[in-house]
């Protein structure tokens, strides 16, 4: 008799506590992870993810040239507009993104291309050139020894070129400052 009681009282307590464990599980979310793939990338080329008011949410300059992939957990931002820019040597790829509900949906109809000016020096001349898509101006200051020694634009066309011939004698470092809409280019040579 005393062994059916404790095979009893044993079978209770197995039951109460697998009750309660069954009880007071806590589902954790499943993570929402987004795949980032890039073909064609360098090693220097750089990429960062903006929210929609520019605030930089995460940015790394790619090590290897080839395919890059790269996974993020988004479950963390809030429901939004979102950008991620692939910078390249001569152009800036601009991806729009939507997080709706832990669900991540790029915009690849919306996507665009920023060129970069082109800048070279040969001998004393300065030749700068940029394809502008949407026809804005390229505004330009260059600098020599800290100081500003011209500013200009160039505007027209889609495609904007000019030459710019320099003083031989002026030898040393310059600054070149371009901007075109909301972007900044910079650039230093030596003559």
């Amino acid at each position: 008799m005393k062994t059916m009681k404790k095979i009893i009282v044993a079978v209770m307590m197995f039951t109460i506590v697998t009750s309660y464990a069954t009880e007071n599980i806590i589902a954790k979310p499943s993570k929402a992870i987004t795949l980032f793939k890039f073909s064609d990338v360098k090693k220097g080329h750089h990429y960062t993810i903006l929210d929609n008011q520019g605030i930089v949410l995460y940015s790394e300059t790619i090590k290897r040239n080839g395919t890059y992939l790269k996974q993020f957990d988004f479950t963390a931002l809030n429901t939004g507009s979102y950008t991620i820019e692939l910078e390249k040597d001569f152009e800036i790829i601009v991806t729009p993104f939507i997080i709706q509900s832990n669900t991540v949906l790029f915009l690849e109809s919306k996507e665009t291309t920023i060129f970069k000016p082109v800048v070279r020096v040969e001998d004393n001349r300065l030749l700068i050139s940029h394809m502008s898509l949407n026809a804005q101006p390229l505004k330009i200051e260059l600098f020599y020894k800290g100081e500003s020694v011209y500013k200009g634009e160039l505007k027209g066309d889609k495609v904007l070129k000019q030459v710019y011939i320099l003083s031989a004698q002026e030898k040393g470092d310059y600054y070149l400052l371009m901007s075109s809409g909301e972007r900044f280019f910079n650039r230093t040579f030596e003559l």
